[in-house]
């Protein structure tokens, strides 16, 4: 018999998740690049933000490439739903940080539950 959430194999079936990519312009000086996030824009106030030691915050190193895929390669990145926002700062050689760029965007990495019930039957 096939439960609900299960294959016939016995394999466990999960909800569709839509990856969220976020993506930034080069810099011609960047050799990386550091991804912050918090869910309170007031962690990016310039009285506040102290780069990877801000509380609140979570951060990511970058290199190589100018965006990343949540949460395929953020595992990390929060699983609460809700609005968040992200700050993108550009790194040089000996590692001093540029200002973030800041935006924010929804993010939700949960599928709605299924249907309760439901059938097939002849008409």
């Amino acid at each position: 018999m096939k439960l609900s959430g299960e294959y016939e194999g016995g394999g466990r079936v999960m909800g569709f998740i839509r990856k969220r990519r976020i993506w930034w312009e080069s810099v011609p000086e960047a050799m990386s690049y550091m991804i912050y996030v918090s869910k309170d824009r007031g962690s990016f106030d310039p009285n506040h933000f102290s780069w990877e030691v801000t509380p609140g915050i979570i951060s990511k190193p970058v290199t190589g490439k100018t965006e990343i895929v949540i949460p395929d390669e953020w595992p990390e990145f929060p699983a609460e739903p809700g609005t968040y926002y992200v700050g993108i700062t550009s790194r040089d050689e000996v590692g001093n940080q540029s200002d973030p760029f800041l935006s924010s965007g929804p993010f939700k990495f949960l599928a709605p539950l299924p249907p309760p019930t439901g059938g097939i039957e002849s008409l």
